[in-house]
């Protein structure tokens, strides 16, 4: 039986959080600009908003999640790229009032185990303890698949947003607290 763990990211962590980032976008490589990101502690990628899962003490994925509330403020902080804000335009991704799971990715090694449960699960307990009564994602409208597998979790689908010229479902879910 595997050992399991989910703890807090460190500014260590970095490398592996801008690789969860950019398996939430769906990129095969880690652009250099999100490393950078991910260091800080006002971006919305920041080590201080990841939990590691860890299977006998070896990082196997992570979750990037905040408060909705936050994400204006943070995206402004995440998203200057060569001094330019770059805009998904007035979309809204999340909001005030929801806990935002924003990035997820399991290492290739540990899929199939339903270890992306135990990310969720700990998440929801950081939303409850935090008084939080609503849990947001969006999910690529080009993978059902994640679509299916949130929908499992307990997550309702909502409506479509072009997020970055990208089709996704907002899905929420509420949470007793």
């Amino acid at each position: 039986m595997p050992r399991i763990e989910i703890v807090s990211a460190t500014r260590n962590d970095a490398a592996f959080i801008a690789w969860i980032v950019a398996q939430g976008m769906h990129m095969d490589d880690v652009p250099s600009f999100l490393r950078p990101m991910t260091e800080r502690e006002d971006t919305l990628y920041s080590w201080k908003n990841t939990k590691l899962l860890k299977v006998d003490g070896r990082i196997a994925g992570g979750l990037v999640s905040y408060d909705g509330g936050w994400h204006e403020e943070g995206k402004r902080n995440t998203w200057i790229i060569d001094g330019k804000l770059l805009s998904s335009g007035d979309v809204e991704e999340t909001q005030a009032g929801e806990y935002y799971f924003d990035s997820l990715a399991i290492v290739p090694d540990h899929w199939g185990h339903g270890y992306w449960r135990l990310l969720f699960d700990d998440a929801v307990e950081i939303a409850r303890s935090k008084g939080f009564q609503r849990v947001a994602l969006i999910c690529d409208e080009d993978y059902p698949k994640l679509g299916k597998m949130y929908a499992s979790y307990g997550f309702e689908s909502g409506e479509v947003i072009d997020y970055f010229g990208t089709k996704c479902r907002r899905m929420t879910m509420g949470i007793a607290t």
